[in-house]
């Protein structure tokens, strides 16, 4: 394999690995479906990664074989297919076969015609298999057709032969999620795994000054170049193109707000709606009370904007009752702290394969954006390690969140937050200090005060009028053992009766009828279990009530054992 004069890393890291003999096999997976930059006699270009490949193997190799289940075999030059044929043919006279005719398109037809070219030591071949997923799929023995057990068999023989390794052939498997290729192939310890990383700044910087040459004027850029690539992050260079084209047509600058509207658009279709952009509308100052949780991740959000990546916890769980605020001050956090905050919507499915799939997509556009907020909210549910008969997924899942949530490099790049009222639910080595470093307790409000501070942090919030010389306080004395939500629900009943009245502002009596309609939550004894497992799992005794800083671990034991004979089935 020649060099061009520069070569993405995975191009280098693929050269690097088939010279040193290390393997004649690769799988490339990720981001293999851009474009990337290619140095050839007239100059840089930028091409798919398909087509790089082509060009980069032709320089070395006689034939230069492409392949997948729509388009069938095809060569990037005519006499590659004469050779081909020619080499294949003699194989098959040798064997006692008639020519071959035309070159079939079924896999199971396909794969040992390839298989006499890159066993033949007497050429010089490099077979790409795209689509990988579609031709082995990931499935048990017994849901595979025939044609689908042959595929297996056949790569797993390439993987384990040492004919092919002897050879100066190369086969490139390519797939954009490894968890969808067959375990049975990708597991090979002849096989050799190459990731295609999305764009680093370097490269998103050259080419968005290739873009810019390229458009000759025509693109107005009210954004520097070198924050336009780093406000990228995340992006493709596929979608870096497509955001110059837009800009070509509509005639409209790039700016900030474009870029930040674009990239929230692209990265959603990326993730086939895996993932939600959470736009902060509120910051701390519309949180009422909670002055010690304030402080603590005020502290994390300066550091994460100084740069201190070594005060930046791993991640946060948020435990306590239900309606105590936690996705309420999660989203303010994002808005304090300058994160981009993405949640996990629903990345399960039924298919065998795809919910490794969806997590690893999802994961590979937290890891590429940086300085991300990444919300996942009850965790119980969607991380419990007793959840359903799925044939192991649901563990593959979690090994897979545990290993990313390992990774120190993220340390003050990706926050991730869990929320959940039943820790209990989750894996203890989930929660971890080195995953989880800082565990925060949410409480009902303990004083007259905080309640007061919730209710006008309210007020605030909804933009509500209060008539001259009315207060809350009523409204703060009366409540007493009332959640967050509760009194949200409290003051915007208050709004509503103001509205029965045509009134824009509310009044006392307005407050007084709805302290006395809405009813708090009845189910005591499930919220004191959900208040005692907040205070079992608090990271830090200052972060508790003054009623639980004193409180021995074996008392709090003790009291969830009695709770959860009370509540029975409820719990477990």
């Amino acid at each position: 394999m020649a060099t061009s004069e520069r070569l993405p890393v995975w191009a280098e890291t693929l050269r690097q690995r088939f010279l040193a003999g290390e393997s004649s096999m690769f799988l490339l997976h990720g981001n293999v479906k851009d474009i990337c930059r290619y140095d050839g006699a007239d100059g840089v270009e930028y091409v798919p990664v398909r087509t790089f490949l082509e060009r980069f193997l032709a320089r070395s190799k006689s034939i230069v074989a492409y392949y997948n289940c729509s388009e069938g075999v095809t060569f990037p030059e005519p006499q590659m297919r004469r050779e081909f044929s020619s080499t294949v043919n003699a194989v098959r006279m040798m064997a006692g076969l008639g020519e071959l005719g035309v070159i079939p398109d079924l896999s199971y037809e396909v794969l040992p015609l390839l298989e006499s070219l890159v066993m033949n030591t007497g050429v010089s071949a490099a077979v790409i298999l795209d689509y990988f997923e579609t031709i082995v799929p990931e499935a048990n023995l017994s849901f595979m057709g025939e044609g689908d057990k042959g595929n297996l068999v056949t790569l797993q023989r390439w993987t384990s032969s040492p004919s092919l390794l002897s050879s100066n052939n190369v086969v490139i498997l390519m797939t954009e999620n490894i968890s969808e290729a067959n375990r049975r192939i990708s597991s090979s310890p002849q096989l050799a795994h190459i990731k295609v990383a999305l764009p680093t700044l370097s490269e998103r910087t050259d080419f968005i000054n290739f873009e810019i040459d390229r458009s000759a004027g025509n693109v107005t850029l009210d954004v520097p170049v070198d924050q336009l690539a780093k406000h990228a992050a995340g992006l493709s260079l596929t979608s870096i193109r497509a955001l110059f084209r837009s800009a070509e047509q509509s005639k409209n600058p790039i700016t900030f707000k474009a870029i930040a509207a674009r990239k929230k658009i692209i990265i959603e279709q990326e993730c086939h709606g895996l993932v939600e952009f959470v736009e902060p509308r509120h910051n701390f100052s519309h949180v009422g009370g909670m002055e010690r949780v304030k402080n603590d991740l005020m502290r994390i959000a300066g550091a994460i904007k100084q740069g201190h990546t070594s005060r930046v916890p791993m991640g946060v769980i948020f435990v306590g009752p239900m309606g105590t605020g936690k996705t309420y001050v999660a989203e303010a956090f994002a808005g304090e702290s300058g994160l981009t905050c993405i949640k996990f919507k629903n990345f399960r499915d039924k298919w065998v394969g795809s919910t490794e799939a969806n997590l690893e997509k999802i994961l590979s556009v937290v890891d590429a954006l940086g300085y991300v907020l990444l919300i996942i909210d009850e965790a119980d549910r969607s991380l419990s390690s007793g959840a359903g008969g799925d044939s192991g997924t649901n563990s593959r899942v979690i090994a897979r969140l545990k290993e990313f949530m390992s990774d120190t490099t993220h340390r003050g790049r990706v926050v991730i937050l869990l929320m959940t009222n039943r820790p209990d639910k989750l894996d203890t080595d989930l929660k971890r200090p080195g995953r989880f470093d800082l565990k925060i307790p949410f409480f009902f409000p303990e004083t007259i005060v905080e309640r007061r501070a919730i209710l006008e942090a309210q007020v605030r919030k909804n933009r509500l009028n209060l008539s001259k010389g009315v207060t809350v306080d009523f409204a703060a004395d009366e409540t007493g053992g009332y959640s967050a939500a509760e009194l949200e629900a409290v003051i915007l009943a208050a709004s509503a009766n103001s509205g029965v009245d045509g009134r824009d502002s509310i009044s006392s009596d307005d407050i007084s009828r709805a302290v006395g309609d809405v009813i708090p939550s009845r189910d005591t004894r499930m919220l004191e279990f959900m208040e005692m497992l907040a205070v079992f799992e608090a990271s830090s005794r200052r972060l508790l009530p003054e009623r639980f800083r004193d409180v021995g671990a074996d008392e709090v034991q003790l009291k969830l054992d009695q709770l959860r004979l009370v509540l029975g089935n409820r719990v477990r």
